[in-house]
């Protein structure tokens, strides 16, 4: 079969040279089948199923701006995005053609005043791409006006549903003049998907890239299978392991992102996270300072890392299976973009290796069993690395004013001397970090007696407290601020944990209630020391359970991982 190449459509001259100043000739699957299709149609519900990051953009992009009158200016044409992330970078793509032929477009979304928003409308912009929210703010405001609308796009409409946006959809279609076109683009089919289609689109043309295939075919997929306790461990080896590192980590809850997040900080890691509490601002600089490099991991929940385009990701983490085999798909599809290799790894329990299955036949797809880099690997990663440090140095080129005095230093010793400091120096930059503890190994072995006898002491009752590093207080101020205002002596903390923003302490469980009560009006850096019941899950999950999608799991397991009870 001949491959096409963008040349062989029918696409405006202007937009054909910003193509090839792109360094685009061959489209991708998706494109190669939509762009002919809705360019040769005069009007076509259209449902394009295509994996993120296969090019779906230009695939409607390029025959929506065929489709707008440059001389007519009004809104003709509305893309809908799941999130400001992806609405923004929609535009960043489609301006330079938009402008190649004289086509105005302007990004809303909220999170920004709606001044700017409201002059461009105003101005008359043919080419809106926004958020369901603030779409609906300005139509509701009448600062949008659709009357004249002949396309409306529905990009990553399946995410966009799962974010309970199907209200605030139906508001924008209601306003939408009937004949308009609707052009739906998703990664998954469904339920949603085909009811949102049955009810507003008509006679609906469906293309879908790979049907037979879902996902990278450059990302490797694998799976490991290990504790709940000792994955932050398993995760620290593959990062160590992997020189090049740059990627995501998915997690269920906000609070097991921020601890996560904390502890690869403690490790030294640069890392980010990305969680549902944050502030717009401060999402915005964990994505900026991301895809600067300023940040090799990001850490984020499913909600809060969609419609993040990052370019070049080399992995991929699950910390644990998604609630749902569409979001594995979205997950695992942000690496292994645009033809380079990817690397996605999902950490599993015993009891999940059925559902694992139940992927791979379900996308046909393979997912490959992998182990924990042993030690052994982990040198081998932290060598490369000191290696790749070593070329960096030798690439600078200093005055020799400015290395005379080192080099001065540098011949009270002889070569024998120098190269003995100089190993000294790599090996307490790179492997000095390492974990020495043998005992991994065979603790992340499911087959290990230490696998099955872990426990956590009946005893002890494990309270959580909102006072943390980043108050400036230590282990010992919590103590003795618990001890000065109870009757407890210092034998009764039995341990304590601190992270960022909280503080994690075992007491016997007799004496969990008189602390509580007893401190609770009481403050400690200016935190209320209120505490919280920390109980502990069924072995092998984390914060909330993590389901089987093959059938429920009903009672035994061992307890490890703990529940906040509010």
């Amino acid at each position: 079969m001949i491959k096409q190449l963008f040349s062989d459509f029918q696409l405006l001259p202007q937009i054909s040279e910003k193509l090839v100043e792109a360094g685009f000739t061959e489209p991708t699957e998706i494109q190669e089948r939509a762009i002919p299709l809705l360019l040769s149609k005069e009007r076509v519900d259209f449902h394009g199923q295509a994996q993120t990051g296969t090019g779906k953009t230009l695939a409607f992009g390029l025959p929506l701006l065929h489709r707008i009158d440059k001389d007519l200016k009004v809104a003709q044409a509305l893309v809908v995005a799941p999130t400001r992330e992806l609405a923004g970078q929609i535009a960043d793509s489609l301006t330079p053609y938009a402008q190649s032929i004289g086509i105005s477009l302007c990004t809303i979304y909220g999170g920004v005043p709606m001044d700017n928003q409201v002059r461009s409308l105003k101005r008359g912009t043919q080419l809106i791409i926004g958020t369901p929210g603030r779409i609906n703010d300005h139509l509701n405001r009448k600062t949008l006006q659709l009357n004249q609308l002949k396309t409306l796009v529905l990009d990553e409409a399946d995410i966009m549903l799962d974010m309970g946006f199907r209200e605030e959809v139906d508001e924008i279609l209601n306003y939408a003049p009937t004949e308009r076109e609707i052009w739906l683009f998703s990664a998954t089919v469904k339920t949603g998907i085909q009811a949102l289609m049955r009810e507003h689109m008509r006679n609906t043309v469906t293309v879908s890239a790979s049907k037979n295939q879902v996902g990278s075919l450059t990302t490797k997929q694998y799976y490991c299978v290990v504790p709940s306790p000792f994955r932050i461990e398993a995760l620290g080896r593959f990062i160590e392991a992997a020189p090049d590192f740059y990627g995501f980590i998915f997690c269920q809850t906000k609070i097991l992102t921020s601890e996560v997040a904390d502890q690869l900080v403690r490790r030294g890691y640069s890392v980010g996270a990305l969680h549902g509490d944050m502030s717009q601002a401060q999402r915005n600089s964990v994505i900026k300072k991301f895809k600067d490099r300023e940040y090799s991991i990001v850490v984020a929940t499913d909600v809060a890392g969609r419609g993040i385009d990052i370019q070049d990701l080399t992995h991929v983490v699950n910390f644990s299976l998604p609630d749902d085999f569409e979001s594995y798909i979205h997950r695992t599809g942000r690496t292994g973009r645009a033809g380079k290799d990817g690397t996605a790894i999902t950490f599993v329990g015993k009891h999940q290796l059925r559902d694992v299955k139940t992927i791979e036949r379900k996308f046909n797809i393979t997912i490959e069993p992998l182990q924990v880099p042993t030690q052994e690997e982990l040198v081998k990663g932290c060598l490369a690395k000191a290696s790749t440090y070593l070329v960096s140095l030798e690439k600078l080129k200093l005055d020799h004013k400015e290395t005379e005095p080192i080099m001065a230093l540098m011949s009270q010793f002889d070569a024998q001397q120098l190269s003995g400091m100089l190993a000294q120096i790599l090996h307490e930059k790179f492997l000095a970090p390492i974990v020495k503890e043998s005992k991994l190994d065979s603790k992340i072995d499911s087959n290990s007696s230490s696998y099955h006898n872990q426990s956590v002491d009946p005893s002890l009752q494990e309270l959580m407290f909102f006072v943390g590093t980043d108050d400036g207080v230590s282990q010992d101020d919590v103590v003795a601020h618990l001890i000065e205002n109870s009757s407890l002596s210092r034998d009764t903390i039995v341990k304590i944990r601190m992270i960022r923003k909280r503080t994690f302490v075992h007491v016997p469980f007799q004496s969990a209630p008189a602390l509580m009560d007893a401190v609770k009006n009481t403050t400690l850096a200016g935190r209320k020391m209120f505490g919280r019941v920390v109980e502990p899950l069924p072995f092998g999950r984390e914060q909330r359970p993590e389901r089987s999608f093959s059938r429920p799991r009903n009672g035994g397991g061992r307890r490890h991982e703990r529940i906040v009870r509010h």
